[in-house]
């Protein structure tokens, strides 16, 4: 068995992973990284970009739906399944050549194989043969699977994960979804969109249970609206699958409920995948199925990290990416901050978009915080009017005193591409007068934001 030695062992291609390696090796350390699969991890091939695709054409067909407003007769699109595979297949393509090349251009040494941390110092890859690794460091980077149903296993035809529903010709299909969290609101976004019968079943009182439930509230009527079903409140008692379908009872109000599919989308969280990872003598310490670490990524035990998915938390690839860089960062005995989940924005890419980052209003009040919130409708942005979008707000709490900005949340088109303002305001002492010094084009959504921020002191201009 060959032995080579490195500062950092990574374990996992993921968005932790790989970008974990290649800022490490920015840094001046040796590098291996070790993939059972593609690098890229689950957000390139099977989540984050390929939904994306989806939704972006889920889009257009809602945009033809009702071209009608503006003056434009459209007939009724349809799809070319085949064409559009491929047109997602070619942008994941594309994306994995992008990482493949970045890895080689930074001298990253990548090993195809199941990697196993069999002590603080190495890392045996399983495949071809063996080959033993041995690292100053080492990072797992494993990342996460969907979760199943308790006493029901996927079957990937009736009974769906989030990787099989990329696959799913949808249309003039009866499908349930269960879980309104993040995967099942952006899948029942998509399949409505492509001619399906949507049904969303979630156990709590609104739609994604982390988020604001008013702005929740907002996105719920948008659904409705457009035709989809929607049961909150909703406990699953059974989930049974044959050959006639999908059948679920549920307990909703106190009052027992059978309903039927075709197809059923399981999308109840995920797992961390570290079957045979970590060797169980290593002692790594867990919590609720995850690897426990602190702001840096350590696990704790010599010099062992771990990053993204694996260790719970946020689970989103841009969290997972910068958890790694601090984590690296630490490794090579810089200084960085420590992984702030509050700092991470979150965005759900439905139409509308719904999007968060920091603490909301009622966060901060129940913190004992100064507060004061301002907002602005997007009825009164022109923007969002001339993209026909009448629904929407946002939000900032903020300590008027100080100028503090303690989030940003909001639901309307387009406001993934401003979060990261609402972040970028948190990390500065007056971020309430960063944001009203900021001069935004006009007609842009942008100009809510100032408005919102003006709107704190009362001083918003068209509200």
């Amino acid at each position: 068995m060959m032995e080579e030695q490195y500062d950092l062992l990574v374990v996992g291609g993921g968005p932790a992973g790989y970008v974990g390696a290649i800022r490490a090796s920015k840094l001046g350390m040796k590098v291996a990284l070790v993939e059972s699969a593609k690098v890229g991890g689950t957000c390139l091939h099977e989540g984050c970009i390929p939904t994306k695709v989806l939704l972006e054409v889920a889009g257009f067909m809602a945009q033809a739906a009702r071209s009608g407003d503006f003056g434009v007769a459209v007939g009724s699109p349809t799809v070319d399944w085949g064409a559009l595979s491929h047109h997602r297949e070619s942008i994941v393509n594309r994306l994995f050549l992008g990482v493949q090349g970045l890895l080689k251009k930074n001298r990253v040494d990548v090993f195809s194989g199941e990697g196993h941390v069999v002590s603080p110092e190495e890392v045996v890859v399983s495949g071809d043969g063996q080959r033993r690794l041995s690292g100053t460091h080492i990072l797992v980077a494993t990342g996460s699977r969907p979760r199943s149903w308790p006493g029901l296993s996927f079957d990937h035809q009736r009974v769906l994960d989030s990787t099989d529903a990329l696959c799913l010709e949808p249309s003039g299909k009866k499908i349930g979804i269960v879980g309104g969290g993040v995967v099942g609101v952006e899948f029942a976004d998509i399949f409505h969109s492509f001619g399906a019968s949507v049904t969303i079943l979630e156990k709590t009182d609104h739609l994604v249970p982390m988020e604001d439930p008013e702005l929740l509230g907002i996105l719920r009527k948008e659904y409705e609206r457009r035709g989809m079903v929607i049961r909150t409140g909703c406990e699953i008692a059974r989930i049974v699958s044959d050959e006639q379908g999908v059948r679920v009872s549920c307990v909703q109000g106190g009052e027992p409920v059978d309903l039927s599919f075709d197809t059923v989308l399981v999308a109840v969280g995920r797992e961390a995948r570290l079957e045979g990872v970590v060797d169980g003598s290593l002692g790594l310490p867990m919590e609720r199925g995850f690897l426990k670490v602190d702001g840096y990524g350590w696990t704790g035990v010599s010099r062992v990290y771990a990053a993204g998915d694996v260790t719970g938390g946020l689970m989103l690839a841009h969290a997972a990416s910068h958890q790694a860089i601090v984590a690296v960062e630490k490794m090579a005995g810089r200084a960085p901050l420590p992984f702030d989940p509050l700092r991470i924005p979150r965005v759900v890419y439905s139409h509308p978009e719904v999007v968060s980052v920091g603490m909301s209003y009622k966060e901060a009040i129940g913190k004992g915080i100064p507060v004061r919130e301002g907002s602005f409708p997007l009825l009164g942005n022109g923007r969002s009017l001339i993209h026909g979008e009448k629904r929407g707000v946002v939000r900032f709490p903020a300590d008027p005193e100080s100028g503090k900005v303690l989030g940003f949340q909001g639901v309307g088109a387009g406001l993934s591409e401003l979060v990261s303002l609402g972040a970028l305001s948190m990390g500065v002492p007056d971020g309430l007068e960063l944001l009203r010094g900021t001069v935004f084009p006009h007609p842009t959504v942008g100009e809510s934001i100032w408005e919102a921020a003006m709107d704190v002191t009362g001083e918003s201009v068209h509200r």
